[in-house]
């Protein structure tokens, strides 16, 4: 068991953060979300959680991981919640207490993401689902419908965007893989 009271302060110190104490359990975050029935937790049952001094289990949940900041949720939340900001601060903390996702497909999309930007200095969507498609052969097997019907309609794309430093990016990749290993 972790330190809560020292991992509540900390995450309250955060302005952002705090606003989860105007939280009113309506549960628009969770509805919004896209991949809300992936999550262990609802964006609001995390917020209980951290509210009730339980900031362990929201660490340890992957609904944070499976956040993909689309911002449906800070759009359409009533408090005016910046719920994808305090994801990203979950994380984070995750991080640094050690905690990891328990999906290892969680993980690995993440890693072929950073991949693919360490590389271009961008995603290219069809590089990171080859790339965690090595990983994960029945998932890009379930996706290929999919990714044929937008390669058609030209939405998906198969040569890599680039940034005009690419390099100055994949040092950026390289030391935020540094400090993750070290957490």
């Amino acid at each position: 068991m972790m330190d809560d009271r020292r991992l509540l302060d900390q995450f309250f110190t955060d302005p952002d953060c705090r606003t989860i104490r105007h939280c009113i359990q309506c549960g628009t975050c969770s509805g919004s979300c896209p991949l809300g029935a992936e999550m262990d937790a609802a964006p609001r049952e995390l917020f209980a959680l951290i509210r009730d001094g339980d900031i362990d289990a929201a660490l340890h949940s992957d609904t944070p991981w499976f956040c993909v900041s689309c911002y449906q949720c800070m759009d359409r939340c009533p408090q005016e919640i910046p719920v994808t900001d305090i994801m990203y601060r979950l994380k984070q903390m995750a991080m640094a207490a050690g905690c990891r996702p328990r999906s290892h497909k969680v993980a690995d999309f993440y890693r072929a993401l950073a991949d693919d930007i360490g590389v271009n200095g961008r995603m290219t969507e069809s590089h990171v689902m080859a790339r965690y498609g090595l990983k994960h052969p029945g998932a890009a097997v379930a996706n290929t419908l999919t990714a044929v019907k937008l390669l058609t309609r030209r939405r998906l794309d198969v040569l890599p965007g680039r940034t005009r430093r690419p390099v100055q990016i994949a040092a950026l990749t390289a030391n935020c893989r540094k400090k993750d290993k070290a957490s």
